[in-house]
């Protein structure tokens, strides 16, 4: 049975419905060309109104639902992964905005990149105004024929090798091909430990159990990780990081 039309997309979804680099999706919610939503939980908030660039304030609410993030944090979130927010507009009046009140004092909340949502609003008008439309590639896009993943990335095929992979194991794996995918294919550990909600010291102990994980992804031995794919078949990367290259490759 087909799942009725979704009333917001993540933005994993929407990049692989689009085609998007990741570097274009975050150009995107950075220049107030699309707009980013999170859910906010019931907070006590300042209802200010802003006209000719004045904040005015209107009222003292309770607050919860789909609250939009402001260009200048959705920023922060992609540059460090994560950001402490206190602001937010409305999703229903352009010209409002809600400020978490410090009175009594409301916690801040805590939004990652994977928090963020774009509404089912915001994605028409986005591929009405830039003409963006869906390219029909399935979640999974090889790199090359000798990668290849199921849907949920808990399983894996690099060369002759299978991967039958965990949770946490299947997410790293995600976010790597995705990085694989952009501008620059290295990952820091800690970005991948985080951001999979692993409670890992170490990179290495995400894959304890699987024997052969160095011939899935290598190392720049900065901290740095990427699939273990021939550079030349990777998106184009960071300059950066290309003289640190061959020691992944030992």
């Amino acid at each position: 049975m087909a799942l009725p039309s979704k009333d917001y997309h993540r933005l994993r979804s929407l990049r692989k419905k689009w085609d998007f680099s990741q570097e274009d999706m975050f150009y995107a919610l950075e220049n107030s060309m699309l707009r980013a939503c999170i859910w906010l939980p019931l907070r006590y908030v300042e209802k200010v109104a802003v006209k000719n660039r004045q904040f005015i304030y209107e009222a003292h609410e309770h607050q919860e639902g789909f609250v939009g993030i402001r260009p200048e944090d959705c920023r922060r979130i992609c540059s460090t992964g994560r950001a402490k927010l206190r602001v937010f507009t409305s999703v229903c009046n352009d010209s409002h905005i809600y400020r978490l009140a410090y009175e009594p004092p409301q916690p801040s909340i805590s939004a990652s990149i994977n928090d963020l949502l774009i509404l089912k609003e915001d994605r028409i008008r986005f591929e009405e105004k830039y003409g963006v439309k869906e390219t029909n590639v399935r979640a999974i896009r090889p790199l090359k024929p000798q990668f290849s993943a199921s849907e949920d990335y808990r399983y894996v095929m690099l060369g002759d090798i299978e991967y039958h992979l965990g949770d946490v194991q299947s997410r790293v794996i995600q976010m790597l091909h995705e990085a694989a995918l952009s501008h620059n294919p290295w990952v820091h550990a800690k970005t991948l430990i985080h951001e999979s909600g692993s409670q890992a010291d170490r990179f290495k102990d995400l894959f304890k159990h699987q024997s052969h994980w160095r011939k899935l992804v290598v190392s720049n031995e900065r901290g740095y990780y990427r699939l273990n794919l021939p550079m030349e078949h990777l998106h184009k990367h960071s300059p950066a990081f290309d003289k640190c290259a061959s020691a992944g490759n030992r």
